[in-house]
């Protein structure tokens, strides 16, 4: 599958950078889930550690959202690049010595083609879950960017297309292998996907829950958006390992927290924005950004804990109400979505506002704001959420995710 097209070739690239076999190429993939931004923040902090981050991700179908689309909501963002453009892009200078180091981009249509013939059929043979066929359409297309490391977000739970730890332990295995064979050191976090991830879910909304996480340090803090950060810390730091930039994860970790509280990732941002044709104005200036015509709140029935809100649901929500797609030719508005303001472990009191619905469909609100609120589930008790990172995979095998490294 992945000689079926073109593969990035960096060895060509050396009269664009003299240096470039010696610049460690580390990528992540996500299985994908509802809420899931954690590409806009970890590409341009794991970059700012000057590793080069070739990123390729896709568009949003049925309940889970894309990262390029979430990315076109800037205007004149560009996506489209073939494999010597999108190098040159990566490692071109600004006259400073500067390299740009992180861009995310579609895949060239000329990468991995068969791809695309194995999933259409895949899809009318009802193999779209089958274990080896998942693990070969992920992994091609990693494979074809020819990086030195990847890192996996293997997702499970109520908005994964894997339901349970067991089915995605399997796929990071699976995927991890094969990595592996191709010369690629290649690890796992395995994460759960029972709510949204951070307080975002719509295109421009979750763009920017990411500007307010890399350019305020109160927000990065914040309580709403803590899950985010934590993910996108802990995949930071094992791809600082893996590029040999932190001797551990507890050491990643610790490195990452600072770059994103510094200001480094914010500008890396900035500059990967700029590269890409964005308008840096719009993300200089987020309150600017047009809103959607409709809104309306979402208040608690009860007092009492949050526990979850099913992020299966609130993603089908997100496509009836206009912010993803049923099918790939269905249009995307960039400024539909949901704001929560409470978060799972929150204490919540009948009539606080537990969440905001934006939408230019005024006929899908009353349904939207129900469903959202019959997707809350509540605790009379205080409750313990489980852990949000379970597992860590490597090729030797299954550990327990060490969580106190995001102790002080």
């Amino acid at each position: 599958m992945v000689d079926s097209g073109e593969v990035m070739d960096w060895s060509s690239c050396s009269s664009i950078c003299k240096d470039v076999n010696n610049l460690h190429k580390v990528d992540k993939h996500s299985t994908g889930g509802v809420g899931d931004k954690v590409s806009m923040i970890l590409a341009p902090l794991v970059a700012s550690f000057d590793l080069v981050v070739p990123m390729m991700a896709g568009r949003g179908l049925g309940h889970t959202g894309g990262t390029i689309d979430k990315l076109e909501s800037i205007p004149g963002y560009r996506t489209q690049y073939s494999s010597e453009e999108f190098a040159k892009l990566l490692l071109t200078t600004d006259g400073s010595d500067d390299r740009l180091n992180a861009a995310i981009v579609s895949p060239s249509k000329d990468m991995v083609p068969a791809d695309k013939r194995m999933y259409a059929l895949r899809d009318v043979t009802s193999t779209v879950s089958c274990l080896p066929l998942q693990i070969s359409s992920i992994m091609s297309k990693k494979i074809a960017e020819r990086p030195d490391s990847l890192v996996l977000d293997v997702k499970f739970g109520l908005g994964s297309f894997n339901k349970n730890v067991e089915e995605s332990l399997q796929l990071a295995s699976g995927m991890i292998e094969t990595g592996e064979l191709c010369g690629i050191n290649t690890t796992a976090l395995v994460t759960r996907m029972d709510s949204p991830l951070g307080y975002a879910v719509g295109n421009w909304l979750e763009v920017k829950e990411c500007i307010e996480i890399m350019s305020s340090k109160e927000a990065a803090l914040s309580e709403l958006s803590a899950d985010l950060v934590n993910v996108t810390l802990a995949l930071a730091a094992q791809m600082l390992v893996q590029g040999r930039k932190a001797s551990n994860l507890r050491d990643g970790v610790v490195k990452a927290k600072e770059n994103l509280h510094n200001g480094k990732a914010w500008k890396k941002f900035r500059d990967m924005v700029s590269a890409q044709g964005g308008d840096v104005d719009t993300i200089d200036f987020p309150e600017q950004y047009a809103q959607a015509q409709f809104s309306a709140q979402v208040r608690s029935s009860q007092t009492g804990y949050l526990e979850s809100f099913n992020s299966l649901e609130v993603g089908l929500v997100g496509v009836n109400i206009g912010a993803g797609r049923k099918t790939v030719d269905d249009p995307i508005d960039k400024t539909a979505g949901i704001l929560f303001h409470k978060r799972p472990g929150m204490h919540v009191v009948e009539g606080d506002v537990l969440a905001t619905v934006y939408t230019e469909r005024d006929d899908q609100l009353a349904n939207a704001v129900q469903r959202i609120l019959d997707s809350c589930t509540f605790s009379d008790a205080q409750i313990e959420l489980p852990p949000l990172i379970t597992n860590f995979v490597t090729n030797e095998g299954v550990e327990d995710f060490d969580q106190s490294i995001f102790d002080e």
